[in-house]
């Protein structure tokens, strides 16, 4: 503890110096070195024509000077002149030159042919530049003509434009398309912080690259990063273990370059399975989804790699206390490059006080834990091998000017060997477990028209689940053997078109395939003296869906847009024809206000069920099946929303409120059983009720955001608390997240605040023995609340450069999660042991099993990008 609150003081005390303190001293230094230190002393930026810099040196030396003052002593010493374009830009020319070199451009979508309303600069190579925006007008500041200027509009994407001819005149009316990304699609940027934006179809946009530090965070957790929005949760604490808007996770479509991924974490959840240093966008969809989105009836999570074609070699590695990784991206053709990533775990080499941590809150009431006591003086030796692993691959090209492809592949890994041995009893135990998520896809796009586009993805998926517990004890004669084995195989394609019919409106249709071969089985026996008791259980089913889908958009972000679209599916387990009408509406009522409003329905055919035959492993008891129609129905969700913004002088206010009915479910996709096993069959459904408020606020380099959920999820089957509605077993009804956000030169420093109120859970009202036997009463199902979470966490970055070209940039991060170390329950269970009485004979207890959430738990970054 001490050791980490150290660490904090460092960081804010090294901030604080650097803000009040600079302290210039040049001995004969080169002027561009010193206009380096300058920059990143004061937080400004110069624009100056590389050649002004040569030959030209300074000896300065000069202590808290105003900015000011820095520049007479340099116009002292060489013929230079500053000219402030604004509070943070300049411009350096030679004492000799007259007039301001300027080139006036209108940015414009090369498509709809509308200009775009905010852009900012970016620096692309050693020539410097900057642009300010008035009214959709952009005067660049460029010391001399080039053929290339970069613009980065409203914090989306990063497209170099080309501007041929630029010459030195007042201003020369120039204009800049971007041919590759529709620009008019988003329509709040800097949603939260920077690298977060909304976009016209109701979905929220994450670019990871782009991202601002966000709590408890060093680096760009995917999934971590979306639950800061309001409406997602996650219950247990992990990164994968998503719930939007009251859905589970696995009713969630994650896709990684149109692969979909059946498991989507590492250690057990605790971290996303997805390099970020790879990832371009994150689509995430809560409501209002978009027809080509099927099979999934709740959230959509669509992650899209690098497009672009990379022009250079670039690339970075890093380590945290948990796993390292690397990535690079390259030309290895003309119109061709290649990414590719990897990391991996040092976990069963290396334990760290993260992993320790980390371990402590996975493996709990589980057989994966340290030595332990078994009785009097009697430990258990136990040995855990445990690691992780991920690596990506992607072909980027362009076939010609209308033909571009991509090929990617992925590939993840979770491996367990856990061993444990009681040599006093000659007892010894060892559980293996095995999960691997593999898939590839294929893109090819063509431009047939300004007009008119067409895409044609595949893809193939592939989920591997193997479990092996083993158990042997020589002096009581015992062997005992479980496996279990979930299987997928998840093959498609889909046909997209875009036809833009004006500046305007645009119609999207297609059509989608995809086959699934599910399966599952389990297998066991347990041996004794008295005999060998078996059993095994196993099923496959294939469903092959077929889906066409159209959208229409109407985009007129000043006043009106409106996404209505139908989607029409056919699942081959049923034999049936499902219908799926999709709308999202925004209205915009003037500069401050606008409303929104969106409705759909969803069906799923694949999702997970309970199991117990291995639940004394007490990790992963839920396997993916297929519905037909009888055990396991298709699952159907129906939900509207209706929700308004309002946006004025930095403050942005949103609120949404929604209704999200689900049928469909069993008893076998939920667990509502308390202290026993429950396996009868029962089917039922859910109806959500929820609001969510975010309130932003910026000033200057800080901001501020504030996101509550109200949710009341509530549950109906006809054999469960005798037909009565409950709560579900993650009924949040109140989630607050606090948090800050403050940048100073090179630091970024970040603080937020949890508070939930507790899930519910059935008690257990009295318990009797008699004749042996246990006998116990249960009160009414989820009717009592573990207590309330909090949890405070800290981050902390600071960035670097390796050389004075800015070609190699270094960062070091730290974050501190749960800073005051609170011990929150975040489940509570019973279960019924056996014991031996003082008569050796065996009886029953009834126990209660609470999972705890993390304690403080550090962890520090640093990493290196070229």
């Amino acid at each position: 503890m001490r050791s980490a609150i150290s660490v904090v003081l460092l960081f804010i005390t090294h901030a604080l110096l650097s803000q009040n303190n600079v302290t210039l001293s040049f001995e004969n230094k080169p002027l561009q070195e010193v206009l380096t230190t300058i920059e990143k002393a004061y937080d400004v930026k110069f624009s100056y024509k590389a050649s002004l810099a040569e030959n030209k040196f300074i000896t300065l030396s000069l202590e808290n000077p105003p900015l000011n003052t820095v520049f007479q002593r340099l116009q002292d010493q060489v013929p230079i002149v500053f000219e402030k374009v604004n509070d943070r830009y300049y411009i350096i020319r030679n004492q000799q030159q007259e007039g301001k070199i300027r080139i006036c451009a209108v940015l414009r979508d090369k498509q709809s042919q509308l200009p775009i309303e905010e852009a900012s600069a970016v620096n692309i190579s050693q020539y410097k530049g900057t642009v300010t925006n008035v009214n959709g007008q952009f005067e660049l500041f460029l010391a001399f003509p080039t053929d290339t200027i970069e613009i980065r509009y409203l914090g989306y994407k990063t497209k170099r434009l080309l501007a041929q001819q630029l010459a030195h005149k007042p201003c020369e009316i120039i204009l800049l398309e971007a041919d590759q990304y529709d620009l008019g699609t988003v329509l709040i940027s800097n949603y939260l912080t920077t690298g977060i934006d909304k976009k016209t179809d109701g979905a929220l946009s994450i670019s990871p690259s782009e991202l601002g530090i966000l709590p408890g965070l060093t680096e760009p957790d995917v999934l971590q990063s979306i639950q800061l929005l309001p409406g997602i949760q996650s219950p247990n604490e992990t990164a994968s273990g998503l719930f939007i808007r009251g859905g589970t996770p696995d009713q969630n479509l994650i896709l990684w370059d149109g692969i979909k991924m059946y498991h989507s974490g590492h250690f057990f959840g605790l971290i996303s399975a997805f390099n970020p240093y790879v990832i371009e966008e994150v689509s995430v969809y809560k409501s209002g989804t978009e027809t080509r989105y099927g099979d999934r009836i709740s959230g959509v999570i669509d992650i899209q790699t690098d497009t672009k074609v990379p022009e250079k070699l670039a690339g970075g590695f890093g380590f945290n206390m948990t796993h390292a990784d690397a990535y690079l991206k390259m030309p290895i053709a003309k119109n061709f490059g290649i990414s590719v990533s990897a990391r991996r775990a040092f976990t069963d080499a290396i334990e760290t006080f993260t992993y320790n941590n980390f371990s402590k809150r996975v493996f709990q009431n589980t057989k994966i834990t340290k030595s332990t006591e078994v009785v009097d003086n009697v430990f258990s030796e136990t040995e855990n091998k445990f690691y992780f692993t991920d690596y990506t691959i992607k072909l980027m090209g362009k076939l010609s000017d209308k033909d571009e492809i991509m090929l990617s592949t992925l590939r993840t890994k979770n491996e367990l060997d856990f061993m444990s041995e009681i040599p006093l009893f000659e007892e010894n135990s060892r559980d293996r477990l095995d999960i691997r998520n593999n898939g590839f896809s294929g893109f090819w796009k063509r431009q047939w028209n300004p007009n008119f586009t067409h895409t044609l993805d595949a893809y193939y998926s592939r989920f591997d689940f193997d479990y092996l517990g083993t158990y042997r004890g020589d002096i009581v004669e015992v062997t005992e053997q479980n496996q279990k084995r979930n299987k997928i195989k998840d093959i498609g394609f889909t046909y997209n078109t875009d036809w833009e019919i004006d500046e305007k409106r645009r119609l999207q249709s297609g059509y989608q395939f995809s086959s699934n071969d599910v399966s599952f089985g389990f297998f066991g026996f347990r041996g004794t003296e008295e005999g060998v008791r078996t059993y095994e259980a196993s099923e496959e089913s294939i469903n092959n869906s077929h889906a066409l889908y159209s959208t229409y958009r109407y985009n007129n972000q000043k006043e009106l847009i409106v996404n209505a679209g139908i989607r029409v599916n056919y699942f081959s387990t049923i034999k049936k024809i499902l219908f799926e009408p999709r709308l999202y509406v925004e209205k915009k009522l003037n500069e401050q206000f606008s409303i929104n409003f969106s409705g759909e329905l969803k069906h799923q055919a694949v999702s997970q069920i309970l199991e117990f035959n291995t639940a004394n492993f007490g990790l992963e008891n839920q396997v993916w099946a297929i519905a037909n129609g009888d055990e396991f129905p298709v699952l159907k969700s129906r939900q509207i929303s209706s929700g308004v913004v309002f946006n004025k002088k930095g403050w942005r206010v949103n609120l949404d409120a929604y209704y999200k009915n689900i049928t469909g479910l069993t008893s076998f996709n939920r667990s509502f059983g308390n202290t026993s096993v429950l396996e009868t069959f029962s089917e039922g459904n859910s109806k959500i009720y929820g609001i969510d408020v975010l309130v932003e606020k910026k000033i200057k380099n800080y901001k501020t955001w504030l996101g509550y959920s109200y949710t009341d999820n509530k549950f109906e089957f006809s054999i469960i608390n005798n037909g009565l509605t409950f709560p579900g077993n993650y009924d949040i009804r109140h989630y607050l997240r606090w948090a800050h956000s403050y940048t100073i030169k090179n630091f970024e420093f970040s603080l937020g605040w949890n508070y939930r109120t507790g899930t519910p859970y059935t008690p257990v009202t009295s318990e009797t023995q008699a004749n042996g036997d246990l006998f116990i009463f249960i009160g009414e199902t989820n009717s009592t609340r573990i207590s309330d979470y909090h949890r405070l966490d800290f981050s902390g970055t600071y960035t670097f450069n390796f050389d004075k070209k800015n070609n190699w940039k270094g960062k070091i991060g730290f974050s501190l999660l749960n800073i005051y170390d609170r011990q929150n329950l975040l489940e509570r269970y019973y279960e019924i042991r056996p014991f031996l009485n003082q008569d050796n004979n065996i009886q029953f207890r009834l126990e209660t099993v609470d999972k705890l959430s993390l304690g403080i738990t550090p962890n520090l970054v640093f990493r290196v990008d070229f």
